[in-house]
């Protein structure tokens, strides 16, 4: 089975890569994440997808690579809320309102509230 056009120029040179049955599994995963993530505003996670796929069935990823990286991501994540929590605290002492601040520092106003001690 061919590829389309799209998949092959998004693949690049990995596609000389891909064996006949590679290329086979890959057009049917293709579809399926297309199917998956429909909406355009989807790309960065067909993308991941379609990329983590191509890494997998080359061998160059394991699924313990992707556990790590997801745990490595919300670690990540979780520090960036808790420096932005920290922040809003900041703009609350500063005089400005609090639903204001959750905003601003993109939080939620609820863990705000427990951030000050209010909840």
């Amino acid at each position: 089975m061919e590829l389309s056009d799209d998949l092959m120029a998004w693949l690049g040179p990995a596609a000389d890569d891909l064996t006949p049955e590679q290329i086979d599994r890959l057009h049917a995963v293709a579809a399926a994440i297309a199917e998956r993530y429909p909406d355009p505003d989807e790309q960065p996670e067909r993308d991941a997808a379609l990329s983590a796929a191509v890494q997998y069935l080359l061998g160059e990823t394991t699924p313990e690579d992707a556990a790590r990286a997801l745990i490595d991501a919300r670690r990540r994540a979780r520090e960036a809320y808790v420096a932005a929590e920290q922040i809003a605290v900041m703009l609350v002492t500063d005089g400005t309102p609090k639903a204001t601040a959750a905003r601003r520092a993109g939080i939620d106003r609820m863990s705000l509230l427990k951030a000050l001690g209010e909840r």
